[in-house]
């Protein structure tokens, strides 16, 4: 089968391999999840929730495949490679939304909390701005975080701005997280400035 996105993506620190029941372990993912030591801290401001059985990694991994298959979305398991502490661990998962219709991209993260402050949010951002607006001849990305989440605010906003985009506004009642209403912050980055922030830095 035909697909538009690659099975791994390479960023200096970070290997990203993509979910599909063909090559991904639940239970790796169970594991690694399950075992945060932190849990509500890291789900807080995410509409999903740590998997309770293995069989819950299980629907996720078969998920993210079936939304590869169509074109939809991919999620990609996050790895540290080389010198960086706990290398070759699963540190969370990333996935890439996309709307064809649109010609447009947005992304989600959830990083288990051992992980959290190296920057690695930044990081695999900047390989999945490079898959949307390279391969994939996108010309829009959106990302948002709920309001309160100022430690994913402050990262967004470093990598949206590295890669030339803007902050547009905070959206009031936009989602819910278990039934409540909360407000997000929303940046977006175009596809030219995206290429003009890149070829700046080249």
């Amino acid at each position: 089968m035909t697909t538009l996105f690659p099975d791994q993506l390479e960023t200096d620190r970070l290997r990203l391999d993509v979910v599909d029941p063909a090559s991904t372990d639940a239970f790796e993912h169970y594991e690694a999840f399950a075992d945060d030591p932190d849990p509500e801290t890291v789900y807080e401001y995410v509409p999903v929730s740590e998997p309770a059985t293995p069989d819950e990694s299980r629907a996720f991994v078969e998920n993210a495949g079936s939304n590869r298959d169509d074109a939809d979305a991919v999620t990609y398991a996050i790895y540290p490679t080389g010198d960086e502490p706990m290398a070759g661990t699963l540190a969370g998962t990333t996935t890439l939304f996309v709307e064809w219709d649109r010609e447009a991209a947005s992304s989600a993260i959830v990083l288990r909390k051992p992980f959290w402050g190296r920057g690695y949010s930044g990081e695999r951002a900047g390989a999945l701005l490079e898959l949307a607006f390279g391969r994939l001849d996108l010309a829009h990305f959106g990302v948002s975080c709920v309001a309160g989440n100022d430690r994913s605010k402050r990262a967004i906003e470093k990598y949206v701005e590295a890669h030339g985009g803007r902050y547009d506004g905070r959206l009031r009642h936009a989602h819910a997280i278990d039934g409540e209403p909360v407000d997000l912050h929303w940046f977006s980055i175009s596809r030219s400035e995206y290429r003009a922030a890149t070829d700046d830095a080249d």
